[in-house]
């Protein structure tokens, strides 16, 4: 009997075990660490950006178009919870994630920072990797696997390569009006974007954005039909 007593689970595993399980299952145990006064409302879309992540998670698919509208969640699953969830599986990833404002990429850089020195993820977490302390600021932060996650303005996308590539909101909606912008734009997706990949065939770009024009990054990746789910 005291055999089989000490084989049982402990509850940090058994936490560990729920929060892991999925994109979905991590961001409904680990919400509250973001979001301690508000209550998670889940949706279909959530579900949607959820199965498509997981699936890139899975090595099912390498690039993703995510069309949504502000206030679904768009980048608090792709930016933040996404990449805190991969590191549970392989602290080695490398994320470099962009957005038409430079501030919008580091406040979620910021937040995915937060989540993963958290209590809760630590308590869960910890032994997989340690952040390191020379690499651990609002635009960039690095554990000791290798793996790192970094912020960027997309149209200065340079330097670094990564696992991942999240482009979230590439164009504001002034500049989706304007048709040197959207030209600027859809030349730094095409030329500058690919070459941010550690490999063109593995490594996986996500990009997550609402609507704002035929011509935008959408409406290029799906006109040149270029692969993307």
């Amino acid at each position: 009997m005291a055999s089989q007593m000490n084989q049982l689970p402990t509850k940090i595993e058994l936490d560990r075990a729920i929060a892991s399980a999925s994109l979905f299952d991590f961001i409904q145990e680990a919400w509250h660490v973001l979001e301690p006064g508000r209550e998670l409302k889940i949706g279909w879309a959530i579900h949607a950006m959820c199965d498509h992540l997981q699936a890139v998670t899975d090595g099912e698919i390498s690039r993703l178009l995510i069309n949504i509208p502000p206030g679904s969640m768009k980048s608090l699953t792709t930016g933040v919870f996404w990449p805190a969830y991969e590191w549970t599986k392989d602290p080695s990833k490398r994320f470099m994630a962009a957005s038409h404002n430079q501030s919008l990429a580091i406040r979620d850089n910021r937040k995915c920072r937060l989540l993963i020195v958290s209590e809760w993820y630590q308590r869960l977490f910890g032994d997989l990797f340690k952040m390191t302390g020379d690499q651990n600021a609002k635009g960039k932060f690095e554990n000791d696997k290798s793996g790192f996650r970094e912020a960027m303005a997309f149209e200065s996308m340079t330097g670094s390569r990564g696992d991942r590539v999240i482009l979230d909101d590439p164009h504001s909606v002034s500049s989706a009006s304007s048709h040197v912008k959207l030209e600027t734009t859809i030349e730094t997706f095409n030329e500058a974007l690919p070459t941010r990949l550690n490999n063109p065939e593995t490594s996986a770009i996500v990009v997550v954005m609402q609507r704002l024009h035929e011509n935008d990054v959408s409406g290029e990746i799906l006109s040149r039909e270029l692969g993307y789910d």
